[in-house]
C-alpha cells in the first residue's frame, strides 16, 4: 500500500502522469524572474555576472530606470555592512512581484464595490475569488452579514487578491468617514 501511494503521489509515467502536479506550473521565482534587457541589435547581454543575477538590482551598470522596472528602488537585505549585500526590489505602492512588474488591484475600487455591490459579490469577483463571489451572490451577501463584514474588511486595510495584496490607495479617514455617514 505504501509503495503504491508513493508512486501515485510522485507522478510517474506508469500511473499516467509525466510530471508531478507541482511541477506542471512554473515556480514563483521562475514566473517573476528578472529578464535581461536586449542590446541594440536584439541579442541578450553576454556578461556571465548579468546572466546569473537574482534580480535587476544585482546587475552592475544597469540604468536606474531599468532596475525594478522603474517601479521601485533597490534595497539591501539584512546586514548592509557585507561586501556583497543581497539586494532586492522594494516596489512602489501600486506595484508588486520581485521585479515590480505586476500592477496591484486598487483598495479604493474594492471598497466601493463592496459598499455598493457587495451584496451581489462584486467585490469578491474583483478580488478574483470567483467561488466566494458566486456564493455571496446566491445568498445576497449572506443576508447582509457577509456584506457588512466585507465592507469593514476591504476598507480598514489592504486585503489579498488572487495574486498580491491590494494597493493601499484608500486613506483611512475616507473609510471611517464613509462608513460613519453610510451606516
Amino acid at each position: 500500500l505504501v509503495p503504491f501511494a508513493a508512486v501515485s503521489l510522485q507522478g510517474c509515467d506508469s500511473v499516467g502522469h509525466a510530471a508531478s502536479s507541482w511541477e506542471t506550473k512554473p515556480g514563483y521565482l521562475a514566473q517573476h524572474r528578472f529578464v535581461l534587457p536586449q542590446t541594440a541589435n536584439g541579442d541578450p547581454p553576454t556578461s556571465k555576472a548579468a546572466a546569473a543575477a537574482i534580480s535587476s538590482c544585482a546587475v552592475a551598470g544597469l540604468p536606474p530606470k531599468q532596475r525594478c522596472n522603474g517601479n521601485g528602488i533597490c534595497k539591501a537585505w539584512g546586514n548592509t555592512t557585507d561586501k556583497l549585500p543581497l539586494l532586492f526590489c522594494e516596489c512602489d505602492r501600486d506595484w508588486a512581484d520581485p521585479e515590480c512588474r505586476t500592477r496591484r488591484k486598487s483598495q479604493t475600487n474594492a471598497f466601493l464595490l463592496s459598499l455598493f455591490g457587495g451584496f451581489l459579490g462584486l467585490d469578491r469577483f474583483y478580488l478574483g475569488e470567483w467561488s466566494a463571489g458566486s456564493v455571496k451572490l446566491a445568498t445576497l451577501g449572506g443576508a447582509g452579514a457577509w456584506w457588512l463584514y466585507d465592507v469593514a474588511r476591504t476598507g480598514s486595510a489592504p486585503v489579498y487578491s488572487d495574486e498580491f495584496r491590494l494597493a493601499a490607495d484608500l486613506p483611512h479617514w475616507v473609510y471611517v468617514f464613509t462608513v460613519t455617514a453610510f451606516f
